[in-house]
């Protein structure tokens, strides 16, 4: 069966409001790239970042570009969990989108590649 036109906007929920009661746009989103650096925390069973200028503040990361792609193209931060990373990426919220992840700190003497002993995500 082939795919009716409303269909994808339906599977990419384009049409459904974000929090603030506003449709989250498929369009590209303009970008401002920013250089951010913090740790990698575990919050209510989620793998978050926090900014070292901005403590207590937790964001998601995602490679998308637009609002739509947004949850699906989140980047698992299991691997950098109680490391101190830089990344490059535009702010929206409690988004940091178009990321990429540019480095991380790791203390001398500290263990070296992933941390995959962390705790399995709890939720997304």
């Amino acid at each position: 069966m082939m795919e009716q036109p409303g269909d994808r906007a339906k599977r990419l929920k384009v049409d459904q409001p974000n929090e603030q009661g506003q449709p989250k746009s498929a369009a590209l989103l303009e970008k401002h790239t920013e250089v951010f650096t913090g740790k990698v925390v575990l919050e209510d069973g989620a793998y978050r970042f926090e900014p070292l200028n901005e403590p207590g503040t937790l964001l998601k990361l995602t490679r998308a570009r637009r609002e739509t792609e947004f949850e699906a193209d989140q980047i698992l931060l299991r691997k950098y969990y109680e490391k101190t990373i830089t990344l490059n990426g535009t702010r929206k919220e409690e988004w940091i989108w178009g990321a990429d992840i540019t480095g991380q700190y790791i203390p001398p003497g500290g263990p070296t590649g992933p941390n995959m002993n962390a705790p399995k995500q709890t939720r997304p």
